[in-house]
């Protein structure tokens, strides 16, 4: 089974900047999601992900792909397997889902998502 990247997440040393920026350029709507300093702009149209806003933690910027996972413990496993490394261990956003961060073998950093049932 084929997994697809959902979503992009941006994170930028300076999310006000950034947020100004898009909706500028692109007219994104980032809207404050999950936390204050998560934004998100959906996509519109038929093609294209949604996009995440977020201030980086390590003040490096970076983008970072999400893919949908049906199972993440599963995919987490098989990330393992195959020679990556989890380095932000699952999590739960409550409404939302769970998800992980992870790097392959050359360093690329991923996430994996996977939507909450009930949200």
């Amino acid at each position: 089974m084929t997994q697809s990247v959902s979503y992009v997440e941006l994170n930028s040393p300076d999310l006000a900047s950034s947020a100004r920026f898009f909706a500028a350029a692109f007219g994104w709507d980032p809207q404050p999601f999950a936390a204050p300093d998560y934004l998100v702009a959906p996509a519109t149209g038929e093609r294209g992900v949604d996009a995440g806003l977020l201030g980086s933690r390590d003040g490096q910027p970076r983008t970072v792909p999400v893919i949908n996972v049906p199972d993440l413990d599963d995919a987490a496993r098989r990330v393992q397997d195959s020679g990556g490394t989890i380095v932000v261990e699952p999590f739960t956003v409550a409404g939302v889902g769970r998800g992980c961060y992870f790097t392959d073998p050359t360093g690329l950093l991923v996430g994996l998502h996977e939507n909450d049932p009930e949200a």
